[in-house]
């Protein structure tokens, strides 16, 4: 990675502990990492900030990851998005992977495996 290039991901999560433990852990990798608890709110910060990734939640309160996904896709088509859920049911990660998502983790996820997909993009 650039020295001077510092990617920006986005998390939007409804579970603030997670959010707050992985931006914790991206910054620790010289990643900036911003997150949301909403959907809505996830959708306005894309529009207005550049994000180099998406890690986004299944399900939300408000707006549903699968609903905010194609948005996401509508507003910049070749930003990466991973789907994390705790759906494990393939239909979920079938219809995810359909709507745009690269990628798709069930929670509890393990983090290293979660770091390494990430760090996979800006290589």
């Amino acid at each position: 990675m650039n020295q001077f290039y510092q990617p920006r991901i986005l998390i939007v999560d409804d579970d603030q502990v997670l959010c707050e433990l992985l931006s914790e852990q991206l910054k620790e990798l010289k990643f900036f990492a911003d997150y949301t608890l909403d959907g809505k709110d996830a959708l306005k910060k894309i529009e207005k900030e550049t994000y180099n990734l998406v890690i986004l939640d299944l399900n939300m309160p408000g707006m549903d990851g699968d609903k905010v996904l194609p948005e996401i896709k509508k507003y910049d088509p070749t930003l990466p998005v991973i789907m994390i859920s705790a759906q494990t049911h393939p239909s979920y990660i079938v219809k995810c992977i359909k709507l745009g998502a690269e990628d798709y983790f069930t929670k509890p996820y393990d983090y290293d495996n979660i770091l390494d997909a990430i760090i996979k993009y800006f290589k």
